[in-house]
């Protein structure tokens, strides 16, 4: 049941969920000493150590790459004996189900009595408001069954249990040495604070309510203030933004307000879940969005300007309009003229209508607010390839609205990333100004923006850790190689890069070419990856939009 549960949800909930700002999960890594985290797709798992014993919060899905996270961690699934069970649902017990791997299938499961119905069958699993029943659940493992404060060790470690139902009938938090409080699905984070979890996953939201109430006067009243951990939404020790809206719910049927401008836009998108943050990025804290934050969005502009299109759409009314006068004043004149008139009127008014056609089209797919986010996509892609060293510099040429050197600079918050641009009066509405907003709105501190032209950096040799660019060079009227060996003059020895455009022969020559000539040079895992072939973008794609022949070339000096 599991795995088909697991696929389905990847598909359904990823789209269901899209653009709504409800799942927030943490990237694989470590928050302290004691606790690590494993992401799988918008879920969390957690493991807990302390003297040599590791305990694990939570199974997460029938997720495949599971055993691979947690080598990134350097934990070991077989050392793994004892599971603490919030709740049933897939998302947290699937990797203990009879169709998973078996990863764990000697460790010993902790899960509340009442809990345990789900899996006898005793009771049905609700969601969507009551509406659907999940398939039963399960599990050869050895169980221990909990009630509502059991205190019990596993090693040198003392668990203490909390029924907190509402979510499910028996789901249980765990106060572990009253330090971290594992909170599973009774608590989500939203930009202004805690709220009790999704309302359309509830059994019962009033309960879910009551018992994130209860949760707060027990740790209130014994003066303690653990991390409280999530299984969807971060972590925070601060209690007055974790029971912020303890009689509130998240409303998962629409986009969340406050905006939250640190959500993804798809939590089941893991492209920035990396080993190299695993081992190198501890994991923050959540903490409160501000008002002014609220408010600000970055605004990457578009591909294909506004202007543009308004200008097109404008000169096809112009056109027509002067066609339809021209049959209507020419009546009288000579046939060669009226017809004359009328092909040259007609065909411009057809040709220019085509033009605005496409450039709506363009527009729409660009968009980094439509549906298609062809852009984000290209850009998210091509920061995948961009890696930086501990304290590294990165250099973005032709960074026009900064979404590259932004989209880098999240990904490597270890180092820094510099964007250039002539910013053109061709591409007006582009300004270091709108970069530095952009990077204000994206919560972003390691940007750096300046004016630069590509052709002739203005940077000593072996400059720059990471070198990239995207879709800029096929616009400047140079040769396109002698561009790459200025780019790549400025990237130190085992600096990596990674540059994206239309590489087709017409404007760059024979590349296959100059791959060898880097090649002979010395340079390493040097790669020509087409990606107008279902990478980014469709074939079919890519000849509508114009980027036949689109590539990213990647390697190491």
């Amino acid at each position: 049941m599991s795995r088909k549960a697991s696929n389905f949800q990847k598909v359904v909930m990823s789209w269901g969920y899209r653009g709504k700002e409800i799942f927030k999960p943490l990237n694989t890594g470590w928050i302290d000493d004691h606790v690590a985290c494993v992401r799988e797709w918008i879920a969390n798992i957690f493991f807990y150590t302390k003297n040599g014993t590791t305990i694990m919060i939570d199974a997460g899905y029938n997720y495949e790459r599971l055993n691979e996270k947690m080598k990134w961690l350097d934990i070991d699934p077989s050392e793994i004996k004892d599971i603490l069970i919030t709740h049933q649902d897939t998302d947290h017990v699937g990797a203990v189900e009879r169709d998973s791997d078996g990863l764990f299938r000697n460790a010993k499961l902790y899960i509340s009595k009442i809990e345990n119905q789900y899996m006898t069958g005793e009771k049905r699993r609700k969601v969507i408001f009551g509406l659907y029943k999940l398939p039963m659940v399960k599990s050869d493992n050895e169980r221990v069954l909990l009630k509502d404060g059991d205190v019990f060790t596993i090693g040198d470690i003392k668990v203490e249990a909390i029924l907190v139902p509402g979510h499910t009938w028996g789901h249980m938090v765990y106060l572990i040495d009253n330090e971290y409080l594992f909170t599973g699905d009774t608590i989500w984070f939203g930009a202004d604070g805690g709220y009790s979890f999704i309302n359309a996953l509830a059994e019962d939201n009033d309960l879910s309510k009551r018992s994130l109430a209860k949760l707060e006067d027990i740790l209130r009243s014994r003066n303690i203030c653990p991390k409280v951990i999530t299984g969807h939404t971060g972590w925070s020790d601060d209690l007055d933004f974790v029971f912020a809206h303890k009689d509130q719910v998240c409303n998962s049927m629409k986009k969340q307000k406050p905006h939250d401008p640190n959500a993804p836009y798809d939590g089941y998108d893991e492209r920035e879940d990396t080993e190299f943050g695993a081992r190198n990025v501890r994991l923050v804290k959540v903490v409160s969005v501000t008002e002014e934050e609220h408010t600000m969005k970055p605004d990457y502009k578009n591909w294909v300007p506004k202007g543009m299109v308004y200008g097109l759409v404008a000169g096809t009314g112009v056109l027509t309009a002067a066609f339809a006068v021209s049959l209507a004043v020419l009546k009288k004149a000579s046939t060669p003229v009226r017809v004359g008139t009328g092909i040259v009127l007609g065909l411009g008014a057809l040709g220019c209508g085509k033009f605005a056609q496409w450039s709506i089209m363009a527009y729409r797919q660009f968009s980094y607010d439509g549906k298609r986010q062809l852009s984000k996509q290209i850009i998210e892609g091509t920061a995948e390839y961009v890696k930086l060293p501990e304290g590294g510099k990165g250099l973005d040429v032709g960074c026009g609205s900064g979404a590259l050197t932004i989209a880098c600079a999240k990904r490597n918050p270890q180092g820094s990333f510099i964007g250039i641009d002539r910013w053109g009066k061709e591409y007006a509405s582009f300004s270091k100004t709108l970069c530095k907003s952009n990077a204000s709105a994206e919560g972003v501190s390691n940007t750096e923006f300046r004016q630069g032209d590509a052709t002739k950096l203005d940077f000593p040799d072996e400059t720059f850790d990471a070198v990239t660019s995207n879709y800029v060079y096929h616009n400047i009227p140079v040769n396109k190689q002698d561009l790459l060996r200025e780019t790549l003059r400025v990237l130190k020895k085992g600096g990596t890069f990674a540059i994206h455009d239309i590489m087709s022969k017409g404007r760059y020559g024979d590349m296959k070419e100059f791959v060898k000539e880097l090649l002979d040079a010395g340079y390493e895992e040097v790669k020509l990856i087409p990606t107008d072939d279902g990478m980014f973008m469709t074939k079919r794609e890519a000849v509508k939009m114009m980027l036949k022949g689109s590539c990213l070339l990647v390697g190491k000096k």
